[in-house]
């Protein structure tokens, strides 16, 4: 086990609550208000692509990592690209995050 059982729990609750808010999100962009700055807000705007999009591959993305923390799959906190662990500290404030500094942008 990678993670002790408190840190799961810390994890996987942080993982619910960044897919709570973005679940909030996408149902008022699919009511048709503007979410635009909010999505820029939480680091999610991307060029050429619709709120309704980004918010959408936001939640799969979460869903993905939490699947993937309750079950104790050796992927979870480790860059998708280079395998690197990303580390205890930086999963608390980003528990969704699913690269590394080096590979964050591709």
């Amino acid at each position: 086990m990678r993670f002790d059982s408190e840190i799961r729990e810390r994890l996987r609750h942080r993982l619910l609550h960044r897919a709570a808010v973005v679940a909030d999100l996408l149902a008022e962009a699919l009511g048709g208000k503007d979410k635009t700055s909010a999505l820029a807000a939480l680091g999610l705007s991307r060029p050429g692509i619709r709120p309704e999009e980004a918010l959408r591959n936001a939640l799969n993305q979460i869903e993905a990592r939490r699947r993937l923390l309750v079950a104790d799959d050796d992927r979870y906190g480790r860059c998708d690209v280079c395998g690197l662990d990303l580390g205890v500290a930086a999963l608390d404030e980003m528990a969704w995050a699913d690269r590394c500094a080096a590979h964050k942008a591709s």
